[in-house]
């Protein structure tokens, strides 16, 4: 659900796949899938929230506002 969302974030600001699962000790493989769609524990959204340096309410705000047709 909110894959899509982090890949935008992370191509948009210049951060690799690479990175973010040295950062979090997420295998690559591991993160890509999540990030295409694969369903992501409360756990692996925490770790990829604290690699990126954001809160956690930062991707479920922006899904809300993609629903409602709004940009932040």
């Amino acid at each position: 659900m909110f894959g899509e969302l982090i890949r935008k974030y992370l191509k948009e600001n210049g951060i690799s796949n690479r990175f973010v699962a040295y950062r979090t000790g997420i295998n690559e493989k591991k993160l890509s899938r999540l990030l295409r769609g694969q369903r992501m524990s409360v756990d692996e959204y925490a770790a990829i929230c604290y690699a990126l340096n954001v809160d956690m309410n930062f991707f479920y705000k922006q899904k809300f506002l993609e629903t409602r047709n709004v940009t932040a």
